[in-house]
């Protein structure tokens, strides 16, 4: 049995139309080279380059929005940080309770299809919960963890305070409550904590595109199960639409809309996004528009931003007059990488900015001068130059001598 929110021929279809209709708006058009700012049709958006945290794009991104089943990340982190501090392990194998069996949930829900003693290992339940986006596999997943769901809960709840993000609230593991909330701009945070706790969430859960379950071993004593072998795809269908992405997450109530989390890699450039509140009047059209607003989005950030790292150029050092020491050792600060639009980056320039002439005493930790990057006439960045060590005046001969010195330097006005 296969089971797919929408065949692959059928989205692509209706993302080329969805294009054709943003050209028709005058918008701007997926995977081309674009300047244009995209005009989105989700209520609230952000776009982050993950590297250097810059914001590359804002749509309403501190509205509260029910994250639906996005909420399942949290709970994976949770899972996979219970397996990095060694009290879970990815091969143990838990029996389904029956709290967690498929049956106990509402019609339409996102299922992996768990039954009551089934015996599943953590590894097919972290996958039951990326892939087919399974509410049954976040109730049996927070049991393993919390010993009850709401033991679980208040575990994702104070993860999120200690991460500073005091608007993300939780009422359930999988996202089927109204009550859960997040905004785009702290949600982001977490999805770009989450990859660089875990980046192996990528390519074991989050880039897998299909997932069967029952197996062999998970069935019960008399080899029964109620629909047998299921295999479900990736509620995610941008993994097989757009090249780049390999993550993250979608999810989907009535109060909400039609949100998703997104992730993907371009060379050496990782983009993350977060989309809450899609229209949309069937499951069809709402999971077309949240496509299209997500490759849009995306493209936007690959074509129109690049990064940029600067090296310092070469400086003859400063002077030093009347101390124990010629030439200063200085401290330099760590040029970080810049995310710009493309257009800056391609005038960016660095220069450094130091006195040529120094009289000590001088200490260590003194700004000295600094350093700026800049685009045509705009200032990108600075950073401060500071004294490496502290160099202490010196005997009187000395001092005298370069006294005399400067004297005439300053009648040359090399001083």
């Amino acid at each position: 049995m296969k089971i797919k929110n929408i065949n692959s021929i059928k989205l692509f279809v209706l993302i080329v139309i969805g294009i054709l209709t943003i050209i028709g708006q005058g918008q701007a058009l997926p995977l081309q080279p674009s300047q244009t700012v995209p005009t989105l049709n989700a209520r609230s958006a952000i776009l982050i380059d993950s590297l250097t945290g810059a914001v590359l794009f804002e749509k309403n991104s501190n509205l509260s929005i029910p994250p639906a089943s996005m909420t399942k990340l949290m709970s994976l982190y949770l899972v996979y940080k219970e397996i990095a501090e060694g009290r879970v392990s990815k091969d143990e194998i838990i029996t389904i309770s029956r709290e967690a069996d498929f049956r106990s949930f509402p019609p339409g829900s996102s299922l992996m299809f768990l039954e009551e003693g089934q015996e599943v290992s953590i590894s097919d339940l972290m996958l039951g919960l990326a892939v087919p986006s399974g509410n049954d596999a976040a109730i049996a997943a927070a049991q393993r963890i919390a010993g009850s769901v709401e033991q679980f809960v208040e575990m994702m709840n104070r993860e999120v305070l200690k991460m500073g993000f005091k608007s993300v609230h939780f009422e359930d593991a999988s996202g089927l409550s109204d009550k859960n909330m997040v905004t785009a701009a702290d949600f982001v945070q977490f999805c770009s904590i989450y990859i660089n706790s875990f980046p192996e969430a990528l390519n074991e859960l989050h880039s897998v595109n299909s997932f069967t379950y029952p197996k062999k071993g998970n069935w019960k004593t008399n080899g029964n199960s109620v629909y047998g072998p299921i295999t479900q795809y990736n509620r995610n269908n941008l993994l097989t639409a757009y090249a780049p992405i390999d993550g993250l997450k979608t999810g989907y109530i009535d109060e909400s809309g039609y949100n998703v989390a997104l992730t993907a890699q371009k060379d050496d450039r990782r983009l993350i996004a977060v989309l809450l509140g899609g229209p949309g009047e069937t499951s069809a059209e709402g999971s077309m528009l949240r496509a299209i607003d997500g490759v849009n989005l995306l493209s936007y950030g690959f074509y129109s931003f690049t990064n940029i790292k600067s090296d310092i150029p070469e400086f003859a050092l400063p002077r030093v007059w009347k101390g124990t020491k010629t030439y200063i050792e200085l401290k330099f600060p760590e040029i970080p990488v810049l995310t710009l639009p493309v257009e800056k980056a391609a005038v960016l320039k660095i220069r450094v900015e130091l006195p040529g002439n120094i009289i000590a005493p001088i200490k260590k930790g003194d700004i000295l001068g600094e350093i700026i990057q800049f685009a045509d006439d705009e200032i990108i960045d600075q950073y401060s130059i500071t004294v490496a060590e502290d160099i202490e005046t010196s005997g009187f001969f000395k001092r005298f001598f370069d006294s005399i010195r400067l004297f005439f330097l300053k009648i040359t006005g090399d001083f």
